[in-house]
């Protein structure tokens, strides 16, 4: 058996976790656990930023020896104070997500001081709402109203490579494209929704980067077992 703990920046890709990642992985073996990086006294994602996310993951990582942990964080908005977001600007999105993905690992584990292979950074180009242009159609069927406001959306998704490649402007960004449908998008009450209705294997044969991180979950070899750790120090920044 692997425990996985899935680290994610709101509420959206929390329930995204439980409601349709966690039931697939278990049927391999991999047993999630979702957790929300939580801002002061609220549970609310946004404001990440390197510190931030370090301290979080470092104590999640430190908990016990013997758990995966990994991260579900967008590339759209992602806080300059992470390596590499500066200077990948321009860079295809899978490529510049990757080469963000090897520092904050490097980061990471040298803060943790952590086993490599216990921490597996991901960052989803351009964010969690890129995953449901795999496939329009069914994500409109959420909404009975929007089934008749499809050609925007669709007219975004065949203007790219795959869905990880619309834009990430504040105007354009997948979240922000379907903001305009009426009713109104709403993440945590419609996003997991969609993509469970979406599911994961049309979100794979689509999305190539997540598909990348999904495939390495489901084949993670166990850990070998030991005790949790009876005093556990938090890190800061």
């Amino acid at each position: 058996m692997v425990e996985l703990i899935i680290v994610g920046e709101g509420q959206t890709e929390e329930t995204f976790v439980r409601d349709v990642l966690a039931p697939a992985l278990a049927a391999s073996d991999v047993y999630v656990s979702p957790r929300l990086i939580n801002s002061s006294k609220t549970q609310a994602g946004g404001a990440l930023n390197l510190a931030r996310v370090r301290r979080f993951v470092s104590n999640t990582l430190r908990e016990r020896v013997d758990t995966y942990v990994t991260t579900l964080i967008d590339l759209y908005g992602l806080d300059t104070t992470f390596r590499g977001v500066t200077e990948t600007q321009g860079r295809e999105p899978a490529a510049r997500a990757t080469h963000i993905e090897t520092l904050l690992h490097e980061d990471i584990v040298g803060f943790a001081q952590c086993r490599p292979e216990r921490f597996i950074p991901h960052v989803q180009p351009h964010e969690f709402e890129s995953l449901l242009f795999s496939d329009v159609a069914r994500l409109c069927e959420v909404e009975p109203l929007w089934q008749k406001q499809t050609a925007p959306l669709i007219a975004a998704r065949t203007a790219v490579v795959n869905p990880e490649w619309i834009n990430d402007s504040p105007q354009t960004a997948p979240s922000k494209r379907l903001e305009q449908l009426q009713p109104r998008y709403r993440k945590v009450g419609h996003g997991p929704r969609a993509a469970a209705r979406i599911g994961l294997d049309r979100i794979r044969g689509q999305c190539p980067h997540f598909r990348q991180w999904y495939d390495r979950l489901v084949t993670l070899p166990a850990l070998a077992t030991a005790r949790t750790n009876t005093a556990h120090i938090e890190l800061t920044p």
